[in-house]
């Protein structure tokens, strides 16, 4: 029974022929161009590039430093002639996402490596989400990470996550040490909220051990063995200054 299951089964030369015609170089741009179509959002063109620990998220390399510039918009860096910054993704989704998608991913990743370094894409972690898609947001965060990476970018891992059942997948590719991003971003709203960010900043500690932590946004107390360094978000400083002076001219709001 188990022979004749065996002989059911490809050979590893049979798998080999059956996958040759699609990970061998195409013979047109044309084609190239309907397979990238085909691919869509999933990437499969970058699976063959990317390493992966044993659950198949792609892997970063710690960073061993910190931020030695002041931080920049992902969607303002598209734009900006300036590039003595470094560039981070605690924006909404709708700002960055186009970097996931083929036609866009070169060319952006090019457009970061002439600043001082970037942060991995800050995908959503949210209770609204399965798990499922969660992870998802996971492996892209770090599958862009890597790839920013593997071309010389200065680059620290970003990390989110939601409730506690994404402790179990949000700190997946990352190696102890070096230094992390998070965001309060949203987390301070709501006493669940609040609890389950502070939660998983003990968390992160204990799974990676972090030297540095980068943090974005509203300062809050937090207690931890890493460094911390705060930014604070740009769009709020901006409506503080507003108010501050008086001005508050909203078509002057870059913001908005």
């Amino acid at each position: 029974m188990t022979q004749a299951l065996q002989q059911t089964l490809f050979t590893d030369e049979e798998l080999a022929r059956i996958t040759i015609p699609f990970s061998d170089k195409v013979s047109s741009s044309d084609e190239w161009e309907r397979r990238k179509a085909r691919i869509g959002i999933m990437r499969a063109d970058l699976t063959k590039w990317l390493k992966t620990d044993e659950r198949g998220f792609p892997t970063m390399e710690p960073y061993r430093g910190v931020p030695d510039a002041l931080l920049m918009r992902f969607n303002d860096a598209l734009s900006s002639k300036e590039y003595d910054y470094w560039v981070h993704f605690f924006v909404y989704d709708e700002f960055f996402e186009q970097i996931w998608r083929p036609e866009y991913t070169t060319r952006d990743i090019s457009i970061l490596s002439k600043f001082r370094g970037a942060f991995s894409p800050d995908f959503t972690q949210s209770p609204v989400l399965s798990p499922v898609q969660e992870q998802f947001n996971v492996y892209r965060s770090r599958a862009i990470g890597q790839s920013m990476q593997g071309v010389g970018i200065n680059t620290i891992a970003t990390v989110g996550w939601s409730v506690r059942r994404s402790f179990d997948f949000c700190f997946a590719g990352l190696s102890e040490g070096g230094t992390v991003a998070i965001s309060t971003n949203g987390v301070l709203r709501r006493f669940i909220s609040n609890r389950l960010f502070r939660e998983g900043v003990f968390e992160l500690e204990r799974q990676l051990h972090p030297e540095n932590i980068v943090i974005f946004g509203q300062r809050i107390e937090l207690r931890t063995e890493a460094k911390q360094l705060w930014y604070e978000n740009e769009r709020i400083a901006y409506l503080r200054s507003k108010s501050k002076d008086g001005s508050g001219n909203s078509s002057n709001n870059p913001y908005k």
